[in-house]
C-alpha cells in the first residue's frame, strides 16, 4: 500500500518543484541567432593583423601558419622564427568556419560559397576562383544544444549564420 502511494504522489512531487523558468517566462540564458545579409557575404578583404577572436582551424605551409577565426576570416603568421612567430595580415571573409590548403593555395567557405587564395603573397593573398552554393544550405534553424531556450529565427532579418547564449525576456522557442 506504501509503495502504491508513492507512487502515486511522484508526478505531484515533480508539479510541485517546477517553477516559471521552466515554461521560459521571465530572464533567462538562452540562444540568440546571429543574422548576415546577403551582401555581407561579398565583404572580403586583405587587412592588417589583429587579435584572434575565435579561434578555429590551423593549417602549415613551410613558414606560414594560417589559423582560421570563425565567422570572421583568416590570419596569416609568419613562423619562419618559430620562437616569435609574426602576423602579417588578416583576410576578412565573413561566415568562414572551415579552411584547408594545397600547394600555395588557401580553400575557405564563405557561408556556401568556396572561395580559393592564391599565398604566393601572404601580405595580399589574392582570391583566384569563387564557386557558388558548393555547400548546401545548413540549417540553422535551431541552436547547437538540446533541451534548451532559444529566440524564435526571424527570416525577415537574414540568414542565421551563427547562435550565441544570451539574457533573454521570456524565450518563446524550445528545442
Amino acid at each position: 500500500m506504501k509503495k502504491k502511494l508513492q507512487f502515486l504522489l511522484f508526478p505531484f512531487l515533480l508539479w510541485g518543484c517546477t517553477d516559471n523558468i521552466r515554461f521560459g517566462t521571465g530572464t533567462m540564458e538562452a540562444y540568440v541567432p546571429v543574422y548576415a545579409q546577403a551582401g555581407n557575404l561579398d565583404d572580403i578583404a586583405v587587412e592588417t593583423p589583429k587579435a584572434i577572436e575565435k579561434p578555429g582551424k590551423v593549417y602549415v605551409i613551410g613558414n606560414l601558419l594560417l589559423q582560421n577565426d570563425i565567422n570572421k576570416g583568416v590570419h596569416l603568421i609568419d613562423i619562419s622564427n618559430r620562437n616569435q612567430p609574426r602576423k602579417i595580415s588578416f583576410l576578412r571573409v565573413p561566415f568562414s568556419t572551415e579552411i584547408s590548403v594545397k600547394n600555395q593555395y588557401l580553400y575557405v567557405n564563405n557561408f556556401n560559397d568556396l572561395l580559393v587564395f592564391d599565398l604566393n603573397n601572404p601580405q595580399n593573398p589574392i582570391l583566384v576562383k569563387r564557386l557558388n552554393n558548393v555547400f548546401p544550405y545548413h540549417n540553422s534553424e535551431y541552436p547547437p544544444a538540446t533541451n534548451v531556450f532559444f529566440e524564435c529565427v526571424d527570416h525577415s532579418k537574414g540568414i542565421v549564420v551563427d547562435w550565441k547564449l544570451e539574457l533573454v525576456k521570456d524565450p518563446k522557442c524550445r528545442r
